[in-house]
């Protein structure tokens, strides 16, 4: 630890700016991870919308509407 601290003080000031705010963004990031619950997981899959049968089946209409309307030309 002390080859640390006796490598930031040959640092200019500047320097050391940048090195305190390279440590914010890592301690962040870290806080980040731990932040991230099985709570909050649930919730964000909770919001996830489901379809019926019905919705499907619309989807499925205009599939066949398509592929009957569509034709590859042939070389």
């Amino acid at each position: 630890m002390t080859d640390v601290v006796f490598k930031y003080s040959l640092l200019n000031k500047s320097e050391r700016k940048e090195v305190n705010d390279f440590l914010d963004f890592l301690l962040k990031k870290q806080q980040d991870k731990k932040g991230k619950s099985l709570s909050s997981y649930k919730k964000k899959i909770l919001g996830v919308t489901t379809w019926s049968d019905s919705d499907i089946e619309s989807f499925q209409v205009n599939q066949k509407l398509f592929n009957s309307s569509w034709k590859p030309e042939k070389w």
